[in-house]
């Protein structure tokens, strides 16, 4: 099997996963819509649930296209050389602060 057809599977699986998706949430708002006290919302919390596994199934779908999918060379950084000047005993002064006298 070819790595571009199993991509190609992977992405049907998706649409799939949305359209069941789309399924779940408009039963969701139907059960929401019949029993307006949550808590005790049984059918609510069913659907609900299955909202949040295909969620999770779409998003690991996903992850598994971007892992398969070959990803572009990084750009090497231009490194920036600078040139250093040459330090000189001579010039290397003694700072000019007062010494205190407890040290």
């Amino acid at each position: 099997m070819n790595e571009t057809d199993s991509i190609e599977n992977l992405r049907q699986k998706i649409t799939e996963l949305k359209q069941e998706l789309a399924d779940a949430t408009f039963e969701k708002g139907l059960a929401a819509d019949e029993n307006k006290d949550l808590r005790e919302n049984f059918a609510y919390d069913y659907w609900d649930q299955k909202e949040r596994v295909l969620l999770n199934r779409i998003h690991g779908l996903i992850r598994e296209i971007a892992d398969r999918t070959p990803k572009p060379p990084k750009p090497t950084p231009k490194k920036k050389i600078l040139k250093q000047k040459p330090v000189d005993e001579t010039e290397i002064v003694e700072p000019k602060f007062p010494i205190n006298k407890w040290l």
